[in-house]
């Protein structure tokens, strides 16, 4: 969501993510997920006033999503780059490759 902020005449955009908790995918990673909206929910969460009806949007997405590994670059803020978010390959650990 942005909201437009107007403090000692002056505006700023920002944004809020809201999490909930996580799916079957994301359980194992983390105990909360961000909370992603069907398409056909939009018109019900900015519909003004409907407080109701907005908070039962805020569940874990159903939906279908994949899950991959990532590069640990992810972890630093000073990487804003598509790198960040391509999938890699895992290296075995030492014992495994003795084994294959």
């Amino acid at each position: 969501m942005v909201t437009t902020l107007r403090e000692h005449g002056q505006s700023a955009e920002t944004c809020s993510i809201l999490t909930t908790t996580p799916n079957s995918l994301l359980a194992d990673i983390h105990n909360q997920m961000p909370v992603i909206l069907d398409q056909r929910d939009y018109d019900v969460w900015l519909k003004a006033g409907d407080t109701d009806a907005a908070l039962k949007l805020l569940r874990p997405y159903t939906g279908q999503m994949r899950g991959f590994p990532v590069s640990s670059r992810i972890n630093q803020v000073q990487n804003d780059d598509a790198e960040c978010g391509k999938p890699i390959e895992l290296e075995a650990p030492a014992q495994r490759q003795l084994f294959c």
